[in-house]
Protein backbone atom coordinates (compact mmCIF):
# COMPACT_ATOMS: atom_id res chain seq x y z
CA UNK A 1 0.00 0.00 0.00
CA UNK A 2 1.22 3.56 -0.94
CA UNK A 3 2.17 5.71 2.24
CA UNK A 4 -0.13 9.11 1.84
CA UNK A 5 1.59 12.07 1.57
CA UNK A 6 2.20 14.28 4.73
CA UNK A 7 2.69 17.97 5.34
CA UNK A 8 6.21 19.24 6.56
CA UNK A 9 3.88 20.24 10.51
CA UNK A 10 4.50 16.40 11.91
CA UNK A 11 1.73 17.47 14.47
CA UNK A 12 -0.58 18.25 11.47
CA UNK A 13 0.45 15.07 9.65
CA UNK A 14 -0.88 12.92 12.72
CA UNK A 15 -4.34 13.82 11.88
CA UNK A 16 -3.81 12.29 8.59
CA UNK A 17 -1.21 9.37 9.32
CA UNK A 18 -1.24 8.02 13.15
CA UNK A 19 0.47 4.58 12.89
CA UNK A 20 0.97 4.69 16.57
CA UNK A 21 -0.47 2.58 19.79
CA UNK A 22 -0.06 2.79 23.33
CA UNK A 23 3.33 1.17 23.75
CA UNK A 24 2.12 -0.19 26.97
CA UNK A 25 -0.79 -2.26 26.08
CA UNK A 26 -1.02 -2.03 22.01
CA UNK A 27 -4.42 -0.17 22.23
CA UNK A 28 -5.65 2.66 19.92
CA UNK A 29 -4.54 6.35 20.15
CA UNK A 30 -6.61 8.70 19.79
CA UNK A 31 -5.55 12.57 18.88
CA UNK A 32 -6.48 15.15 21.32
CA UNK A 33 -5.08 18.47 20.73
CA UNK A 34 -1.46 18.44 21.72
CA UNK A 35 -2.00 14.77 23.02
CA UNK A 36 -2.52 11.15 21.94
CA UNK A 37 -4.66 9.74 24.21
CA UNK A 38 -4.92 5.82 25.12
CA UNK A 39 -8.76 4.67 25.21
CA UNK A 40 -8.00 0.94 26.48
CA UNK A 41 -5.86 1.98 29.50
CA UNK A 42 -6.19 6.04 29.32
CA UNK A 43 -2.24 6.39 29.54
CA UNK A 44 -1.65 9.85 27.80
CA UNK A 45 1.54 10.71 26.11
CA UNK A 46 2.15 14.38 24.84
CA UNK A 47 3.45 16.09 21.35
CA UNK A 48 6.34 17.90 22.05
CA UNK A 49 6.99 20.72 19.21
CA UNK A 50 5.02 17.68 16.83
CA UNK A 51 7.23 14.72 17.99
CA UNK A 52 5.12 12.14 20.47
CA UNK A 53 6.44 11.36 23.56
CA UNK A 54 6.17 7.90 24.53
CA UNK A 55 8.76 7.80 27.09
CA UNK A 56 7.54 8.93 30.37
CA UNK A 57 10.20 8.39 32.48
CA UNK A 58 13.14 10.94 34.40
CA UNK A 59 16.08 9.14 33.45
CA UNK A 60 17.78 11.73 35.11
CA UNK A 61 18.87 8.81 38.28
CA UNK A 62 19.05 6.03 35.95
CA UNK A 63 21.32 2.73 37.08
CA UNK A 64 22.08 3.34 33.03
CA UNK A 65 25.02 5.38 32.03
CA UNK A 66 23.33 6.02 28.84
CA UNK A 67 19.82 7.25 29.87
CA UNK A 68 21.42 9.23 32.49
CA UNK A 69 23.82 11.16 30.48
CA UNK A 70 21.02 11.84 27.25
CA UNK A 71 21.43 15.19 27.80
CA UNK A 72 25.13 14.41 26.05
CA UNK A 73 23.09 13.37 23.21
CA UNK A 74 21.14 16.48 22.80
CA UNK A 75 23.97 18.55 22.79
CA UNK A 76 25.81 16.81 20.12
CA UNK A 77 22.52 16.86 17.73
CA UNK A 78 23.52 20.03 16.20
CA UNK A 79 27.33 18.71 14.64
CA UNK A 80 26.03 14.83 14.98
CA UNK A 81 26.10 14.51 11.34
CA UNK A 82 29.28 16.87 10.44
CA UNK A 83 32.34 15.33 8.96
CA UNK A 84 34.40 15.92 12.06
CA UNK A 85 31.96 13.89 14.61
CA UNK A 86 30.65 10.98 12.32
CA UNK A 87 33.82 10.47 10.57
CA UNK A 88 35.69 10.60 13.53
CA UNK A 89 34.19 8.53 15.07
CA UNK A 90 34.19 5.66 12.75
CA UNK A 91 37.81 5.51 11.87
CA UNK A 92 38.56 5.48 15.66
CA UNK A 93 36.03 1.99 16.16
CA UNK A 94 36.43 1.07 12.26
CA UNK A 95 40.18 2.15 11.79
CA UNK A 96 41.37 4.65 9.23
CA UNK A 97 39.68 4.35 5.84
CA UNK A 98 37.70 1.25 7.21
CA UNK A 99 34.15 3.01 5.83
CA UNK A 100 32.68 5.86 5.50
CA UNK A 101 29.48 8.22 6.29
CA UNK A 102 28.25 8.04 2.59
CA UNK A 103 29.33 4.40 2.54
CA UNK A 104 27.27 3.69 5.11
CA UNK A 105 24.13 5.46 4.15
CA UNK A 106 24.64 3.03 0.65
CA UNK A 107 24.99 -0.08 2.75
CA UNK A 108 22.28 0.11 4.49
CA UNK A 109 20.02 1.57 1.75
CA UNK A 110 20.69 -1.45 -0.56
CA UNK A 111 20.53 -3.60 2.72
CA UNK A 112 16.88 -2.56 3.47
CA UNK A 113 15.40 -1.66 -0.05
CA UNK A 114 12.01 -2.21 -0.70
CA UNK A 115 9.70 -0.82 -3.50
CA UNK A 116 6.80 0.30 -1.50
CA UNK A 117 6.00 0.08 2.60
CA UNK A 118 6.65 0.85 6.21
CA UNK A 119 10.16 0.97 7.39
CA UNK A 120 11.37 1.65 11.49
CA UNK A 121 14.63 3.58 12.38
CA UNK A 122 15.28 2.29 15.66
CA UNK A 123 17.31 4.68 17.67
CA UNK A 124 17.35 7.02 14.47
CA UNK A 125 19.27 9.92 15.63
CA UNK A 126 17.92 12.96 13.57
CA UNK A 127 17.47 10.43 10.70
CA UNK A 128 21.14 10.51 9.00
CA UNK A 129 19.98 6.62 7.62
CA UNK A 130 16.62 6.80 7.05
CA UNK A 131 16.05 10.37 5.56
CA UNK A 132 17.40 8.81 2.23
CA UNK A 133 15.35 6.00 2.19
CA UNK A 134 11.83 7.86 2.77
CA UNK A 135 10.19 8.07 -0.69
CA UNK A 136 6.46 8.42 -1.94
CA UNK A 137 6.41 5.14 -1.77
CA UNK A 138 8.44 4.33 1.56
CA UNK A 139 7.56 5.34 4.92
CA UNK A 140 9.60 5.63 7.71
CA UNK A 141 9.13 5.93 11.30
CA UNK A 142 12.06 7.48 13.53
CA UNK A 143 12.03 6.82 16.94
CA UNK A 144 14.87 7.66 19.48
CA UNK A 145 15.06 8.71 23.11
CA UNK A 146 17.49 12.25 22.78
CA UNK A 147 14.52 14.63 21.80
CA UNK A 148 17.17 16.65 20.82
CA UNK A 149 18.07 14.38 17.93
CA UNK A 150 14.67 13.97 16.89
CA UNK A 151 14.20 17.81 16.86
CA UNK A 152 17.27 18.02 14.32
CA UNK A 153 15.45 15.07 12.29
CA UNK A 154 12.36 17.55 12.19
CA UNK A 155 14.49 20.30 11.00
CA UNK A 156 16.33 18.50 8.24
CA UNK A 157 13.29 17.20 6.84
CA UNK A 158 11.31 20.11 6.91
CA UNK A 159 14.58 21.76 5.09
CA UNK A 160 14.82 19.12 2.85
CA UNK A 161 10.95 18.44 1.95
CA UNK A 162 10.94 15.38 3.39
CA UNK A 163 7.67 14.19 3.49
CA UNK A 164 6.99 10.74 4.18
CA UNK A 165 8.79 10.67 7.44
CA UNK A 166 7.73 11.31 11.26
CA UNK A 167 9.97 10.88 14.50
CA UNK A 168 8.68 9.88 17.92
CA UNK A 169 10.60 9.88 21.28
CA UNK A 170 10.25 6.24 22.12
CA UNK A 171 12.44 3.14 23.88
CA UNK A 172 13.54 0.10 21.71
CA UNK A 173 12.43 -2.05 24.62
CA UNK A 174 8.81 -0.81 24.37
CA UNK A 175 7.85 0.45 20.30
CA UNK A 176 4.54 2.15 20.33
CA UNK A 177 3.60 -0.25 17.23
CA UNK A 178 1.19 -2.96 16.42
CA UNK A 179 3.00 -6.44 15.54
CA UNK A 180 3.92 -7.30 12.03
CA UNK A 181 3.49 -3.20 10.98
CA UNK A 182 7.22 -2.90 9.22
CA UNK A 183 8.15 -4.47 5.86
CA UNK A 184 12.36 -3.24 7.24
CA UNK A 185 13.94 -1.78 10.12
CA UNK A 186 17.37 -0.16 10.46
CA UNK A 187 19.60 0.49 14.05
CA UNK A 188 22.17 2.61 13.31
CA UNK A 189 25.40 2.61 16.05
CA UNK A 190 23.13 2.00 19.39
CA UNK A 191 22.52 -1.79 19.60
CA UNK A 192 25.79 -1.63 21.63
CA UNK A 193 24.12 1.36 24.04
CA UNK A 194 20.82 -0.78 24.76
CA UNK A 195 20.43 -1.93 28.36
CA UNK A 196 19.10 -5.15 27.41
CA UNK A 197 19.86 -5.81 23.18
CA UNK A 198 17.78 -8.79 23.07
CA UNK A 199 14.93 -7.42 24.63
CA UNK A 200 15.71 -4.83 22.14
CA UNK A 201 15.86 -7.24 19.22
CA UNK A 202 12.75 -9.01 19.84
CA UNK A 203 10.76 -5.73 20.12
CA UNK A 204 11.87 -4.77 16.66
CA UNK A 205 11.26 -8.34 15.77
CA UNK A 206 7.72 -8.12 17.07
CA UNK A 207 7.16 -5.19 14.88
CA UNK A 208 8.38 -6.76 11.20
CA UNK A 209 6.43 -8.93 9.15
CA UNK A 210 7.84 -12.26 8.10
CA UNK A 211 10.75 -12.20 5.82
CA UNK A 212 11.60 -7.96 6.26
CA UNK A 213 15.15 -7.35 6.21
CA UNK A 214 16.91 -5.54 9.69
CA UNK A 215 20.03 -3.73 8.67
CA UNK A 216 22.37 -3.00 11.88
CA UNK A 217 25.69 -1.19 12.76
CA UNK A 218 27.08 -1.88 16.04
CA UNK A 219 30.60 -2.46 17.68
CA UNK A 220 32.22 -5.75 17.71
CA UNK A 221 35.36 -7.01 19.14
CA UNK A 222 37.55 -6.64 15.89
CA UNK A 223 41.30 -6.42 14.60
CA UNK A 224 41.02 -2.65 14.00
CA UNK A 225 40.32 0.42 15.41
CA UNK A 226 40.32 1.05 19.41
CA UNK A 227 38.27 -1.19 20.62
CA UNK A 228 40.52 -3.74 19.73
CA UNK A 229 42.48 -3.17 23.38
CA UNK A 230 40.44 -5.41 25.97
CA UNK A 231 41.39 -2.34 28.49
CA UNK A 232 39.53 0.00 26.37
CA UNK A 233 36.37 -2.50 25.93
CA UNK A 234 36.38 -2.72 29.25
CA UNK A 235 36.49 0.98 30.01
CA UNK A 236 33.32 1.63 27.72
CA UNK A 237 31.26 -0.90 29.79
CA UNK A 238 31.34 -0.15 32.81
CA UNK A 239 31.87 3.53 32.69
CA UNK A 240 29.85 4.31 30.03
CA UNK A 241 27.22 1.53 29.20
CA UNK A 242 28.65 0.50 26.06
CA UNK A 243 28.56 -3.18 25.25
CA UNK A 244 30.97 -4.26 22.74
CA UNK A 245 29.97 -7.64 21.10
CA UNK A 246 31.30 -10.90 20.62
CA UNK A 247 30.34 -12.08 17.19
CA UNK A 248 29.50 -15.34 18.32
CA UNK A 249 27.03 -13.66 21.18
CA UNK A 250 25.22 -11.27 18.57
CA UNK A 251 24.52 -14.26 16.65
CA UNK A 252 22.93 -16.16 19.47
CA UNK A 253 21.23 -13.06 20.48
CA UNK A 254 19.94 -13.12 16.86
CA UNK A 255 18.66 -16.48 16.59
CA UNK A 256 17.03 -16.14 20.16
CA UNK A 257 14.85 -12.89 18.59
CA UNK A 258 13.93 -14.51 15.81
CA UNK A 259 16.31 -13.33 12.94
CA UNK A 260 18.14 -15.60 10.54
CA UNK A 261 20.43 -14.95 7.62
CA UNK A 262 22.79 -13.35 9.39
CA UNK A 263 24.92 -11.22 6.90
CA UNK A 264 28.18 -9.66 8.64
CA UNK A 265 30.21 -6.80 7.12
CA UNK A 266 33.21 -6.08 9.56
CA UNK A 267 35.03 -2.45 9.17
CA UNK A 268 37.25 -2.87 12.06
CA UNK A 269 35.33 -3.25 15.36
CA UNK A 270 32.95 -1.14 14.05
CA UNK A 271 29.81 -4.22 12.64
CA UNK A 272 27.69 -3.92 9.57
CA UNK A 273 25.15 -6.54 9.55
CA UNK A 274 21.70 -7.72 8.23
CA UNK A 275 19.29 -10.28 9.14
CA UNK A 276 16.05 -11.19 8.18
CA UNK A 277 12.53 -11.74 10.73
CA UNK A 278 11.81 -15.70 9.90
CA UNK A 279 9.72 -16.73 12.67
CA UNK A 280 7.47 -15.60 15.64
CA UNK A 281 9.24 -16.15 19.20
CA UNK A 282 7.14 -16.88 22.34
Amino acid sequence: MKPASMSYSPYQSLEGRNDYVCPNCKGELELRQETLLCLPCHASYPIINGIPDFILEDFSHSAHPVFRRLWAFDLLAPVYESSFWYNLFINLVGGLGSTSQRELVRNITKMVHIDEGNILDVACGPGILSRYIASPAVFVHGIDASMGMLRKGVRYTRRDQIQNMQFARARAERLPFMDAFFDAAICGGALHLFRDPLLALREIGRTLREGAPLAVTTLVSGKKGILRFRSIRRHAEQHHGTHVFEMDELEQYLSDSGFERFEPKMCGSLLLFRARRTRVTA
